[in-house]
Parts: C-alpha cells; sequence; structure tokens
C-alpha cells in the first residue's frame, strides 16, 4: 500500500506532552494521527472548537440543514416557540 507524510508544525512542549501521555497509552504521535485520519475518512469523527459536543443524531440534522431540508429559525427566541408547537 503506498504511503504519503502528513506534516503539522506544533510548539515544542505541545509535542513533548502530547508524546509523553501517549507513550503510556503505547502509541506514538504518528498512531495517533492514523486513528483520527481512519476515523474521519470514515465520517465517525467530528470535532468541536466551541465546547459543544455533537453526537450523530445532531450532526445528521445539520447535514439536513446543509442540503436545504427541514426547518430554519431566525431566533432563539423563534426556536423556542417552534418548540412549544
Amino acid at each position: 500500500m503506498a504511503q504519503t507524510v502528513v506534516r503539522a508544525i506544533v510548539e515544542d512542549e505541545l509535542k513533548v506532552k502530547a508524546q509523553a501521555e501517549l507513550a503510556k497509552q503505547g502509541l506514538t504521535l504518528s498512531d495517533l494521527v492514523r486513528m483520527a485520519l481512519r476515523e474521519a475518512a470514515e465520517g465517525r469523527i467530528s470535532f468541536s472548537f466551541d465546547g459543544v459536543i455533537r453526537n450523530r443524531e445532531t450532526l445528521n440534522a445539520m447535514q439536513e440543514l446543509d442540503e436545504g431540508k427541514g426547518e430554519r429559525v431566525a431566533s432563539l427566541n423563534a426556536f423556542h416557540e417552534m418548540m412549544k408547537k
């Protein structure tokens, strides 16, 4: 199987800390990246940068809206009113 190199530029301290934590589990940085990429390639990984963890149901609903399906509301108040129905 053909392979390629994936590079990431990170702070020295972050790399050292990550390597130490991964080593406790018998993993390397390369192992972690491979595992993450496999999960991402299968659509089984989702990163949240706003502190909200989205489950599969929420991700499916978001995709549905992106495809022009579902119902959108203009505000949080409108959402609460819709939920009362």
